[in-house]
């Protein structure tokens, strides 16, 4: 007599109803055929038995072909153990499928088991790893939770651990070749840790969060890199040019995340796009023989006899690469490193990113996002649901000038996710506190820190703001002996940048065009106004 119990629904849900129909042979065939289509892949040479619930066929795709034996059981049905729980029964004698049961998995000629779940017109695949029941007892059951099933349904996949702390994977049709392909990994590796079961001493079921016999879900094999607390997950720095805004990041970046798999750094630009931040479709070559030999565009060069043809492929971009990282890391701490943020529209770039930029307390996004489908397809590629929140081990540190010519506003709603973090204009100066700055008109050198201090603060008695002001950082050591440096540089910053509307507030002279300002300084003529002091002059440098 069917019984109630807890069912998964189209959209994920659990609900309480009877178990739904089992699929026919035929139906089971079409789901295969129909899976692996999707994923362009070829189905040759299929043949099923129903008496042992086998269908073998033959499936390719470009030059990796398999053989597959695949036993498909319509009985996916609840198992009186639990009501969150159902199962597929092994109820022939082994020796019936010991070769294919027995197989590595790693050849030509592999083995799937499978049972197949069909709620309100969708399909989910669950899959145990075959291998694992060797020499099974009959009948024997293989057990899959409920919430996996949800998962699968919600988001393409799902995993839960049954009694025997097996690793059980489902997930929509369209996956099969994915599954195929990674199934000895899926079987021993974390990926969907939300849902995990297995069973407790007392027979009753509890949750786990993040193991499998006791192995952590962390696949980089390197051990955890703990951060300090107080430092914040969605960070800006913020100053004047030259501050050291950079080279504080990476101060910090390699004590917490030295590790390469652990940080990714990006330059934001006017023309930079959420393609290139997220992810999207590109151009790539591949390559088909010919028969005869090819010419190079020059019509000249041998190009050997691959014609080189376009197909298109899903590109991810720094921000999906890191956060696929960190979600199947949990035990590792990454950070993408956006510099020169305001240099893009930032919140076009981030698409709808942004709206995974607010976190809890925990540092966990509050909201779930769903991407494009080519992102959740890379998504769903690596085992891991296409509804994402922002995970607390990704951190987004970026930097910032807020008065630099070509920057974009930043809007209220954007800034208020971020912390912001001030780098005064003198953090650093003890760093530069040796370098020395060749000034044509003295006739020497003067300490650069000096010479910062008396532009500085001529500059700040005429109202020019302190992000336009010069940082310790602003040249580099070797750039301050180098008189083409200082002009193409420092001149023209100051002219051209800070006082461009009114450069007599700085300089003097006849003529106050850079030209003339650059040609007065080859001829040794003092150029800034008067009054200025810029302290000792060493002639020796």
């Amino acid at each position: 007599m069917a019984k109630i119990s807890k069912q998964a629904t189209a959209d994920g849900q659990i609900v309480d109803d009877y178990d739904p129909s089992h699929p026919t042979m035929q139906q089971r065939e079409d789901v295969l055929r129909d899976g692996f289509s999707a994923r362009g892949w070829a189905i040759t040479n299929m043949a099923s038995d129903e008496q042992k619930k086998l269908t073998v066929m033959e499936v390719a795709c470009g030059n990796r072909s398999y053989k597959l034996n695949v036993f498909v059981f319509p009985n996916l049905a609840y198992a009186s153990r639990h009501v969150e729980e159902k199962r597929i029964q092994l109820s022939r004698d082994y020796a019936e499928h010991k070769r294919e049961f027995e197989l590595p998995n790693t050849g030509p000629e592999r083995c799937l088991l499978l049972g197949m779940y069909i709620r309100d017109g969708k399909t989910v695949v669950s899959a145990w790893d075959a291998s694992a029941y060797r020499d099974h007892k009959q009948p024997s059951s293989c057990y899959v939770r409920v919430p996996a099933l949800a998962d699968a349904m919600r988001n393409g996949f799902g995993q839960s651990i049954d009694g025997k702390d097996r690793l059980v994977c489902c997930f929509q049709p369209d996956l099969l070749a994915y599954y195929l392909e990674n199934m000895r990994d899926l079987h021993d590796r974390v990926l969907v840790d939300q849902n995990l079961i297995k069973k407790s001493l007392d027979g009753e079921p509890q949750e786990i969060a993040t193991s499998k016999e006791g192995q952590p879900t962390d696949t980089l094999g390197a051990p955890p890199n703990p951060i300090a607390a107080e430092l914040p997950r969605n960070r800006i720095l913020y100053g004047a040019p030259g501050t050291g805004k950079s080279h504080k990041l990476d101060v910090e970046v390699g004590t917490y995340f030295g590790a390469d798999d652990l940080n990714e750094r990006v330059t934001f630009h006017p023309d930079y796009t959420y393609g290139q931040f997220v992810g999207a479709y590109r151009p790539v070559p591949i390559y088909r023989e010919g028969t005869v030999p090819l010419l190079a565009a020059d019509r000249v060069t041998d190009a050997g006899k691959f014609e080189p043809l376009i197909d298109y492929a899903f590109a991810p971009g720094p921000f999906l690469r890191l956060l696929v990282r960190a979600l199947k890391n949990p035990e590792h701490n990454f950070v993408l490193i956006i510099e020169e943020l305001n240099r893009a529209n930032a919140p076009a770039v981030f698409g709808e990113v942004f709206q995974l930029l607010d976190r809890d307390n925990g540092g966990n996004g509050k909201f779930p996002v769903v991407m494009p489908t080519e992102a959740c397809d890379y998504l769903r590629s690596h085992g891991l649901p296409v509804s994402v929140r922002l995970p607390a081990n990704l951190y987004l540190w970026a930097t910032m000038n807020s008065a630099d010519q070509g920057v974009m506003p930043l809007d209220a709603a954007f800034k208020r996710r971020w912390t912001f973090e001030y780098v005064a204009l003198n953090a650093s100066e003890d760093v530069t506190a040796s370098w020395m700055v060749h000034l044509n008109f003295l006739g020497g050198s003067v300490p650069w820190n000096v010479f910062r201090a008396a532009i500085n603060d001529h500059l700040r008695k005429r109202d020019i703001p302190e992000d336009r002001l010069l940082g310790p950082f602003f040249m580099r050591e070797e750039e301050l002996t180098n008189a083409q440096s200082f002009k193409n540089k420092l001149l023209l910053y100051l002219r051209d940048d800070v006082v461009r509307h009114n450069p007599e507030a700085l300089f003097r002279g006849s003529s106050l065009s850079y030209g003339a300002l650059a040609d007065a300084y080859d001829r040794g003529e003092q150029i800034f106004a008067e009054g200025m002091q810029f302290g000792a002059v060493d002639k020796a440098i």
